[in-house]
């Protein structure tokens, strides 16, 4: 697994785009919109470490994220927020 040292900048990008944390609402569309972005694991490990939620219990919502019907409103709205906090900058680094 990761260490918080390797997903820094995400968590601050993350910390950027939802200082006030991420609602239920969100939570789906945020595992939708950077799930391009990273292996199931990873992505489950990062999000876990910026909303507190359990690695495992995330994991399983990475696996079904892909099967589950989330409204294009919902996820053009993470990724404008995702923008805003710089994910364009951030999808290029190493």
């Amino acid at each position: 697994m990761s260490t918080e040292a390797d997903h820094a900048h995400t968590l601050a990008m993350l910390g950027r785009a939802f200082p006030e944390g991420v609602s239920e609402a969100d939570y789906r569309p945020l595992l939708a919109v950077l799930y391009p972005y990273f292996s199931d694991r990873n992505l489950a490990d990062v999000v876990s470490r910026f909303t507190g939620r359990a690695y495992g219990l995330v994991l399983n919502d990475v696996y079904g994220v892909q099967s589950t019907k989330l409204t294009a409103d919902a996820v053009a709205s993470i990724h404008a927020r995702l923008v805003v906090a710089g994910l364009d900058a951030w999808s290029k680094e190493d």
